[in-house]
């Protein structure tokens, strides 16, 4: 590797742009061709480095500023970081500090965030996915994904749940004396099997529980009302109900805090 000691000879250059200039060490890096990590090791051997995240959480962000790249346009962390030029546990500490709920894994890995976004599965591999799920499969090959809880419910026994919006629906449909079971019934859906998350006997009614739907998911459901009597419990319906209080939506958050003078 190559040595970096020509970095000694603007020892006072790069001194006055990270402590007078107020730089971080990644801009000083920019500045100079080199790497974050030299600059940083070069002002600790100098004595002279202040910590950037000390420093930069003193920066103006908003909350609604931060609430809206992070939910809306899902930038993670270190993306919102770089945006302003400072380390991501400055943003961290920003989004902890205004109260602002983090994604689950899974949520944090939907969409675009997903490493292998818009790569997807043949027909041919969600048809074989799809019979081995029908035939006991429930859980992924080779992962998990969601919040697990197991749940010992009314007519099943102890059953495992996918989220946690799940096991607050099953409480709120017990809470109304509704008879119902979980994940009890396979729909045939042309070349694919759909299993919705809850099905009322009583109402002759299927829940579907979910955060964020794919333009996938959206397709088999759709397709799945034109079979049976299904309702989509998104978490903007879930807000309504009163099942939960966070969706993930900031808009959506403050517009129903502020609806039942709820606190942020």
């Amino acid at each position: 590797m190559k040595k970096l000691y020509w970095l000694d000879d603007k020892k006072e250059e790069i001194i006055k742009l990270h402590r007078e200039d107020g730089l971080t060490n990644q801009q000083v890096a920019n500045q100079l061709g080199t790497s974050a990590s030299s600059i940083n090791t070069r002002l600790r051997k100098w004595g002279a480095n202040i910590n950037d995240c000390n420093r930069n959480n003193r920066i103006d962000i908003s909350e609604e500023e931060i609430r809206r790249m992070y939910w809306d346009e899902e930038m993670h962390p270190s993306q919102i970081a770089e945006k302003y030029g400072v380390c991501k546990q400055t943003i961290t500490n920003k989004m902890i500090s205004y109260d602002i709920p983090f994604r689950t894994k899974s949520e944090a890995r939907m969409g675009e965030l997903n490493p292998i976004y818009d790569v997807g599965h043949t027909d041919e591999a969600k048809k074989r996915m799809s019979d081995a799920f029908v035939n006991g499969r429930k859980m992924g090959y080779n992962s998990y994904w969601g919040n697990y809880s197991t749940y010992v419910t009314p007519n099943q026994g102890g059953v495992t749940m996918r989220s946690g919006w799940e096991v607050k629906t099953a409480d709120y449909l017990t809470s109304l004396n509704i008879d119902w079971y979980y994940e009890s019934t396979w729909l045939e859906l042309e070349n694919l099997n759909y299993l919705p998350d809850f099905y009322l006997p009583d109402l002759n009614l299927y829940i579907e529980v979910k955060g964020r739907l794919t333009p996938e998911d959206l397709i088999k459901f759709n397709k799945a009302k034109e079979k049976v009597n299904i309702v989509l419990w998104d978490g903007i319906e879930l807000l309504k109900l009163g099942i939960i209080n966070n969706c993930g939506d900031a808009k959506l958050n403050r517009k129903y805090r502020k609806k039942k003078g709820v606190k942020k």
